[in-house]
């Protein structure tokens, strides 16, 4: 993203600008293309998936489904690229081999693309969002902490109807200044990651992004490495504690596998995405 400055602005103000400078970077790029994407931010830049998209006439509430596609993947998941990359994660839908499920399959050789679909979720009535993914390795360099450590085997990425009333006054000054650069942009958003080297459950700011957008390890480490993992998220109590406010609809979901910063080379597959009621209950087999 372009660094904007001016060497006449007051301390308050510099500070609100240094708000949105510190957006520079790629996930700055990974938000403001998710928000093209959802109709936020102009317009989607198209992209190369290796799936056929069936066309529906509005995004569905609910996720499309990957195990019930047939190989076609419903055009409510959209791709979603980045203009200064211009290598693409390859996504297609391939047969699971231990069940012939659809799965989603995300191959990454220093490139960085997603695939995002828009929502609209209220957490009051279905706070739990459930999936099931698996990676066939960890990056060696990856680290959440640092800007060049900041790729992932696999993500889950949720973004949330706009709000400013929960951010402080200075991060309130930054928002507006971007939101009159690109339009409506996200307030908060949250990273699910299968990361490398924090520990598992370590909830730590994007190094690219800060506190706008937190990332939460809900794997780590290659101990599941090749196996089915399903996981469950309270997104409504992850908001609550990252955030200390009661959260916002879910407006899109993105999954992601991106290697451009490590160099390195990752696969992934996903499964289907669901936001269920809080009495849904825990997943029972998190490994097959």
């Amino acid at each position: 993203m372009k660094e904007y400055s001016n060497p006449g602005l007051r301390p308050g103000r510099d500070r609100a600008f240094g708000a949105v400078r510190s957006l520079g970077g790629r996930m700055a790029r990974v938000i403001i293309g998710a928000f093209a994407v959802l109709g936020f931010v102009g317009s989607a830049t198209g992209g190369e998936v290796g799936v056929d998209l069936v066309r529906v006439e509005d995004a569905a509430p609910r996720l499309a489904r990957f195990s019930t596609s047939g190989g076609s993947l419903q055009a409510t998941w959209q791709p979603l690229v980045f203009p200064k990359i211009s290598r693409h994660t390859d996504y297609r839908l391939v047969r699971d081999p231990g069940d012939a499920t659809w799965v989603m399959q995300a191959t990454s050789a220093a490139s960085a693309s997603g695939l995002t679909h828009a929502t609209s979720v209220d957490l009051r009535e279905r706070p739990i969002l459930r999936w099931r993914w698996k990676i066939d390795g960890v990056l060696e360099k990856g680290d959440a902490r640092r800007k060049d450590g900041d790729d992932y085997a696999a993500r889950i990425y949720l973004t949330f109807e706009p709000r400013s009333q929960d951010l402080s006054f200075w991060e309130r000054a930054g928002l507006r200044i971007a939101r009159q650069i690109y339009g409506d942009f996200p307030s908060r958003a949250i990273n699910y990651v299968w990361a490398s080297r924090i520990e598992k459950d370590a909830i730590v700011d994007s190094a690219y992004v800060g506190a706008f957008v937190k990332l939460i390890a809900v794997e780590s480490g290659p101990e599941h490495v090749g196996r089915w993992r399903v996981e469950e998220r309270d997104v409504y109590a992850d908001y609550q504690t990252l955030y200390g406010s009661d959260p916002p609809n879910v407006v899109g979901v993105a999954i992601m596998t991106d290697t451009d910063d490590t160099r390195e080379a990752a696969r992934a597959w996903y499964g289907d995405l669901e936001f269920l009621a809080a009495d849904a209950g825990d997943p029972k087999d998190q490994t097959r």
